[in-house]
Order: C-alpha cells, then sequence, then structure tokens
C-alpha cells in the first residue's frame, strides 16, 4: 500500500554497526571477528528486551554476506544486504523458537543446514527466543552446533540465557547486550523528533527514558504513540506520566505534605480525588512508594547532580522538594508505614479502604515508633540488679520475712521453675491482667490496652481508625462502625481472630462485640499507645507487680527481694507467718512462689 506508515521502531531499526546505540564493546569484538575473519560457527546474543539483539544478529549477517564484504561496512544495496532488511532472503532464516520448539522442529532445521547457500557466502540461521526451544530439541540439536557443515552460521537470541542448556552455551561464543543508558536514550529519541518534526520538551524525553527499562524498542514505541499529539502541540512530562499511569508529582507532593503535617482529613480528601480519576489504589501505593524512596535519596544526597540519575526526578522537581524542608528520620517512617500496608492492598477485596488506612498511619507515623526512654532504664536497672544478687554471697538476716503459702498439689523448686519459664510456649502474647485490676480500669484504659497489644500493625491501624468505642459494660467491649465496609472488614476471620484472642490475652471474661453507629452516636474517645510490643508487656507486668506490693492493698503481703539477699527461715516460722492468697491469679501466685522471701543463689 502506497504511503503505508511505519512504526518508528521499525523504521529507525539499526543497519549497520554505526547505528547500534550503547553497545560499543559488542560493536568492537565483531568488527574485528569480521576483519580478521575468524568467524565462530555459532554465537548466542542475550541481554534485556529492546536492546539490539535481533538487530546486530541481522547487521552481522548483512556484514558476511554483502556483495562487498566481508565487510563491517554493508552497502544496503546489493540483493543480499535487501532482502536481510526486508526479511526475505533465502540464505539467512529467521526462526521464532516459541512456535517452532519441538523435536519435530529441530529435525526439519537439521535438514535445512544440509543445503548450500544461493546467493551469499554463509547461510544463516537467527533462532529468537531460544530458551523456548524444549529439552529434547536442545538434544537434537548439539552435534549441529558443534560441527555445522561449512559456511553455516547458527546465531542465537534470548532474553533469558539461564533456561538454555549448558550444553549448548558452552558451543557459542556468548555476547551479553547491556542496558542502553538514560544520556544515550534520549540523544536517540531527539535527533529521531527532529527528524519527525514531533514537538516534545526535555523533561518529557527523560521520562521515557527513565521508564523503559534501558529499551530503545519501548522507547521509541512511546514516542511513536504520543507523536500524533507532538505534530501540534509541545508534548510535556505530565502527557507522558498519563500515558504510563503515573500520578503527577505535583499531587503526590501535597499528599505528602498533608500526611507529614499530620492531617488526616486533607490527606483522606487527596486520596480520593487521585481515585475518583481512574486510579487505582494499587497504582497510588506504588506511585507514592517510588515517589517517597526519591525524597528519601535526595534528603540524604550531599549531591543533586550524582543522585538525579537513579530517580525519575527533573531540576524543578528536586528544588520543589528542597524548598519543603522534610525531616529525612520522618519520611523514612511514612516510607516503611506505606510499605507496610501495600502488601494488605494487593490481596485485599477492599483496597481503597487499605489505602485510607495507610494515610491514616502515615500521619500517625511518630506516635507509632516511640518508645519510653526512662521506663525502659527502669526495667533494665531491675534486671541488673537482679544479676547482681544472683551473684552475690548468702547472708543470715535475724528476722525472717513472713511467707505467704501458695497452696498447689506439689511444691517446686525455684530451679524448677525458673526452668519452666524458659521453656514455655511463645504463643500467648499478654499475661492475662487480674480481675480486681481490670474492675479498676475505666473503658478508654481498657480498649487502648488491648490496641497496644495488637501484634499487627495494619489489623492495629483498622480498629484504630475505623473503629469507635461505644462502651465497656459487663466484661463486653462494644465497637462502633459508621461504615458498613469497614465492619465487613473488622470482621475478617483473620483480624477478627487476632483481636479476639488479644482480649483473651489481657482480659480473659471480656468478649468484643460490633455494631453499626450513625455521625450522631456518642463514643469514648481512645488514645491508642503504639508502642513496642515487648515493652508494653514488660510494663504492664511491672504495674501488676506494683499494685500487689501496694502496702494499702495487703499489708501482710511480702516484698520482692529482687536486689537483697536473705536467709530461708526455719519451717516452723515459715508455718508462723504462711498467709493464703487464692485471689490472685496463677501467673502472680508463681512469681510470689518465686521471689517472696526465698534464697536467690
Amino acid at each position: 500500500m502506497e504511503n503505508s506508515y511505519l512504526p518508528l521502531f521499525r523504521k529507525y531499526r539499526p543497519q549497520s554497526f554505526d547505528d547500534v546505540i550503547g553497545q560499543e564493546a559488542l560493536v568492537k569484538a565483531l568488527s574485528n571477528a569480521i576483519e580478521l575473519n575468524r568467524i565462530a560457527n555459532a554465537y548466542l546474543f542475550c541481554g534485556p528486551r529492546g536492546t539490539g539483539k535481533t538487530s546486530c544478529a541481522r547487521i552481522f549477517a548483512k556484514s558476511l554476506n554483502c556483495i562487498e564484504g566481508p565487510t563491517i561496512h554493508p552497502c544496503q544495496k546489493c540483493p543480499s544486504c535487501v532482502d536481510i532488511t526486508n526479511t526475505s532472503g533465502l540464505d539467512v532464516i529467521e526462526i521464532d523458537a516459541a512456535s517452532n520448539r519441538g523435536i519435530q522442529d529441530a529435525k526439519d532445521l537439521i535438514q535445512q543446514v544440509q543445503y548450500a547457500p544461493i546467493n551469499g557466502r554463509y547461510k544463516i540461521f537467527i533462532i529468537d527466543e531460544v530458551h523456548m526451544l524444549s529439552t529434547d530439541a536442545f538434544n537434537a540439536l548439539l552435534k549441529t552446533f558443534e560441527e555445522p557443515p561449512k559456511n553455516v552460521i547458527f546465531i542465537l537470541a534470548t532474553t533469558e540465557p539461564h533456561k538454555v542448556l549448558e550444553t549448548i552455551v558452552s558451543r557459542c561464543q556468548r555476547f551479553d547486550f547491556r542496558r542502553i543508558t538514560i544520556d544515550d536514550i534520549i540523544k536517540r529519541l531527539r535527533k529521531i523528533s527532529e527528524l519527525e518534526n514531533i514537538k516534545i520538551t526535555d523533561s518529557a524525553l527523560f521520562t521515557i527514558a527513565k521508564n523503559v527499562s534501558g529499551g530503545m524498542r519501548d522507547s521509541l514505541a512511546l514516542l511513536d504513540q504520543v507523536s500524533i499529539l507532538g505534530i501540534k502541540e509541545e508534548i510535556d512530562k505530565e502527557l507522558i506520566e498519563d500515558l504510563l499511569g503515573k500520578i503527577n508529582f505535583d499531587v503526590l507532593l501535597n499528599l505528602l505534605k498533608d500526611i507529614s503535617d499530620k492531617n488526616i482529613e486533607k490527606s483522606i480528601g487527596d486520596i480520593n480525588e487521585i481515585y475518583s480519576k481512574g486510579n487505582e489504589p494499587r497504582n497510588l501505593a506504588e506511585n507514592l512508594i517510588e515517589f517517597l524512596r526519591n525524597i528519601v535519596l535526595i534528603l540524604d544526597s550531599t549531591n543533586t547532580n550524582d543522585i538525579s540519575k537513579y530517580t525519575t526526578l527533573t531540576d524543578d522537581d528536586f528544588k520543589k522538594i528542597q524548598n519543603q524542608n522534610f525531616n529525612k528520620n520522618k519520611i523514612f517512617k511514612i516510607l516503611s508505614t506505606i510499605i507496610e500496608y501495600y502488601k494488605e492492598i494487593k490481596i485485599s477485596t477492599n483496597p481503597y479502604l487499605w489505602m485510607e488506612l495507610a494515610v491514616i498511619a502515615g500521619c500517625k507515623s511518630d506516635c507509632m515508633v516511640k518508645t519510653a526512654p526512662a521506663a525502659t532504664q527502669n526495667i533494665q536497672s531491675q534486671k541488673f540488679q537482679t544479676a547482681i544478687s544472683m551473684q552475690s554471697p548468702i547472708k543470715t538476716v535475724e528476722k525472717p520475712k513472713p511467707q505467704i503459702q501458695v497452696e498447689t498439689n506439689q511444691q517446686e523448686t525455684k530451679t524448677d521453675s525458673i526452668q519452666k519459664e524458659e521453656t514455655k510456649p511463645a504463643q500467648a502474647t499478654q499475661n492475662p491482667i487480674p480481675q480486681q485490676i481490670a474492675q479498676n480500669q475505666d473503658g478508654a484504659e481498657i480498649w487502648a490496652n488491648v490496641l497496644s497489644a495488637i501484634p499487627s500493625l495494619p489489623t492495629k491501624a483498622l480498629y484504630s481508625g475505623t473503629a469507635k468505642l461505644v462502651k465497656v459494660e459487663n466484661n463486653t467491649i462494644t465497637l462502633g462502625f459508621t461504615h458498613e465496609n469497614a465492619m465487613t472488614q473488622a470482621k475478617t476471620p483473620a483480624k477478627l481472630s487476632m483481636l479476639e484472642n488479644t482480649v483473651k490475652n489481657l482480659y480473659p471474661n471480656f468478649k468484643i462485640e460490633f455494631t453499626k453507629i450513625d455521625a450522631n452516636t456518642k463514643y469514648i474517645e481512645v488514645k491508642p499507645r503504639f508502642a513496642n510490643s515487648s515493652f508494653n508487656r514488660q510494663n504492664q507486668q511491672n504495674q501488676r507487680i506494683q499494685q500487689i506490693q501496694k502496702p494499702e492493698q495487703k499489708p501482710e503481703a511480702i516484698e520482692i527481694a529482687s536486689s537483697s539477699i536473705q536467709e530461708q527461715p526455719d519451717e516452723e516460722s515459715k508455718e508462723e507467718n504462711k498467709v493464703s492468697v487464692k485471689q490472685y491469679s496463677p501467673k502472680v501466685q508463681e512469681m510470689i512462689e518465686q521471689y517472696n522471701g526465698r534464697i536467690i543463689e
């Protein structure tokens, strides 16, 4: 058909070694082989897509069969060169291994090898995507690859060389094609844009080159896609990002500012606006993660010129980021939070809800990583004193401390109890809080304890962000939800099971109930404590011990000897001072039995 349109990646396909971009070492090796007449019987071209494997195979075939050759500058006019360009030659045969991969196809190829070339010097077989051949086909071709007839050359091309049998690779000269650099792609695109009269900005060309994974064919295909618009108006970066499914830089920057300012309402509004324009939550999460990664690199770098090649941002974008004065530690915390929620967004049936939760958690990222240095030092001090006491000699005390008898079927020795503690299974994440302590806590404190004890960060944020504490009565924690989708997510088996187990571990007699509420329903304000779970468990245990030790509650209670060493009293003194403590939980009884007035060896 006259004046038929030819795609840019076919129109500007390299026809000689001078046209090959970004493969200088490989071109030099093949050119020297031609000039020195040291032609191997089999070659293996491997590398990423769109880097010139098949093009170089055709150029190599032209150089060998050109009427003026062998030469590194084929004439492009002789019958052999024209036939190779049009892929219609009888001496250069291209085979698609994906559709000719069986043992019978291999036998047919072996039969064709026996025929001599008609027009050129060599009969050349170019097998594309050779890794698709079956094992039987590979084995059938082994002998032919190793000792082909005279003037027969095999050129194998593949994007996955690890799938090619080692016995095949060992019979070939292997050449690895590397990804084309961004600068080389931009130069090539600019030259073609000028030849085709395409109006396009430098930032748009940079965006194309950055998003094609080093493939020239992909970059030309994308340029071809937008070239229609570039005839009448200039193509900018925003248009390229729309075609690639990328979210605009300014939109992501505005979202990050709202998250960094802890403005949950505006942040939710931002993602709702992005979602309404057709961007899926997963795409939004991926774009936000990439955007945050670029900002972390920029904030950590001293020279933005060196780091720019590792990002998709332009110089103007760099200036906008530097003017915001972002805190790099805070940005990194937000990035870690979004990555954690991205795992749920990929598999959830309601990804938009999880995207909202990710943004809420990002706004609260500071409180989710806070620690309590003073309390931690107190715990470490207690452990240190206990360790010192265990190494100290036993001293005699005139008046033995009163003992509390724990009624058990069999009295365990101190050594047995320590071994039991060490071998205890780790499935329980929290020790139950004694009933008398739970009764003294208000509903907000009980729910805050439950939230802080949930081990999974996404589950913790789900209940803290969407659930409202309606009431805590008759050992029942009632949670309200304003949206039906939120309640559905909260009732998923994995999330509900984790919540119920956490409540059971903390408050064995309590249960959870869900209810639907409206905007006018009154609920209890709760500030969740997103502390480290291991620290939280130790802190709660210390609080329970302190409440048990209060003099006004039990004047006759024992003193826990963590730093002082005392001798065991005689048996008569033990019997006089024993007090029953049935009201304490088994865990507290075990602690009392282990530490109260006993010898620490």
